[in-house]
């Protein structure tokens, strides 16, 4: 009598599926370690880079408006004579309000409202505003704005804003002496 060798079945063993199983979950780990080491940094990159725009954008109108001189409907910058800086405040610490002088004769004095012209920069949301209250128009100087403070120097003003995005808080601090 021969003796039939005894066929294996077609699969897998319990111990060979523990072993797939415990590679897979490492292949996992190591792939979810790496993709957050790369990605979250390029998160953070694009969070401050937008942050920094931003930033740019209000320091450029702040640079406009405390220049000295208003400028026109035109967009040409005023003179001595046409729409000097007369005037700024800080009410409550978190707005900055600025008077030029204007009218058929300037009087050299802030009046804060008309003949004079006043800019008022503030927060609304998250968005800095700017808002020119004689000709009674707004618009959104920069994004992602927190929070903004004004402190009187004497000679100038220091404004700080805080900007958040994403992650990322930034704060810029600006500091202005008056023209």
């Amino acid at each position: 009598m021969k003796l039939r060798p005894k066929h294996k079945r077609p699969g897998f063993t319990l111990l060979e599926m523990m072993v797939v199983c415990f590679l897979t979950v490492l292949l996992g780990a190591l792939l979810s370690v790496t993709w957050s080491g790369l990605c979250r940094p390029a998160a953070d990159i694009s969070s401050r880079a937008c942050l920094t725009q931003e930033a740019n954008l209000a320091a450029a109108s702040f640079v406009r408006d405390l220049g000295g001189f208003l400028a026109n409907p035109e967009g040409r910058i005023g003179t001595k004579y046409l729409y000097p800086f007369v005037g700024r405040m800080q009410p409550g610490g978190t707005q900055l309000w600025l008077c030029f002088d204007g009218g058929a004769s300037p009087n050299g004095d802030a009046d804060w409202g008309r003949p004079d012209t006043v800019i008022v920069y503030y927060v609304q949301g998250s968005q800095l505003i700017r808002w020119d209250q004689n000709a009674n128009t707004t618009y959104v100087v920069a994004n992602h704005v927190s929070s903004m403070q004004t402190q009187d120097q004497g000679t100038g003003v220091q404004i700080t804003l805080t900007m958040s995005f994403g992650k990322i808080t930034q704060i810029y601090v600006f500091k202005a002496l008056d023209p």
